[in-house]
C-alpha cells in the first residue's frame, strides 16, 4: 500500500509545468488554450487568466522538452538532439531552470550555439509570442 501511495507521489511531481496526468476530463478548447497562456515577468512565468488586462507580451506554451545530458564519442556530433520532432521556428525556446527562474531567448538557434545553457535546465519550453485582443461583437 505505502508504495503506491509513493510511486502515485512521484508521478504527480514529475508532471511538467502544463503537463495533466490523464485522469482529468477533457477540457474545452477554450479553456485548453488559457491554461497554456502565461505571462514571463521578472525571470518567472505566471499563469494568465484571460479575464485579466496587460499590454505586454504574452506567451503560449505549444511544445515542452525535457532536459537530460547524455554522453557521447567524440566523433559524434555534440550539438543538440531532438527526440521526435523539432520545434517550429515560430516558437521562442523558455528554459525553465532547476531553481524555478525561466529564461526566454530570441531564438532556438541562439541555444544551439550555446548548449551549455541547459546545464541548469529541467525543461524547454516552445513558446508562441501572442497579445491580447478585444473583438466587439454587435447584439
Amino acid at each position: 500500500m505505502r508504495r503506491k501511495d509513493n510511486a502515485e507521489a512521484i508521478k504527480t511531481s514529475q508532471l511538467s509545468f502544463f503537463e495533466t496526468d490523464g485522469n482529468e476530463q477533457p477540457m474545452e478548447t477554450e479553456q485548453k488554450e488559457s491554461e497554456n497562456i502565461f505571462l514571463f515577468d521578472n525571470g518567472r512565468i505566471e499563469p494568465f487568466s484571460t479575464d485579466a488586462f496587460t499590454a505586454s507580451t504574452l506567451y503560449q506554451a505549444v511544445d515542452s522538452f525535457s532536459v537530460e545530458c547524455k554522453l557521447v564519442r567524440p566523433e559524434e556530433s555534440g550539438n543538440i538532439s531532438f527526440e521526435g520532432k523539432k520545434p517550429s521556428k515560430k516558437t521562442v525556446p523558455l528554459l525553465v531552470r532547476k531553481d524555478g527562474e525561466c529564461i526566454l531567448l530570441d531564438s532556438w538557434e541562439e541555444l544551439e550555439s550555446e548548449p551549455s545553457r541547459l546545464a541548469n535546465v529541467q525543461e524547454v519550453l516552445g513558446a508562441l509570442p501572442v497579445k491580447q485582443v478585444f473583438v466587439l461583437k454587435r447584439k
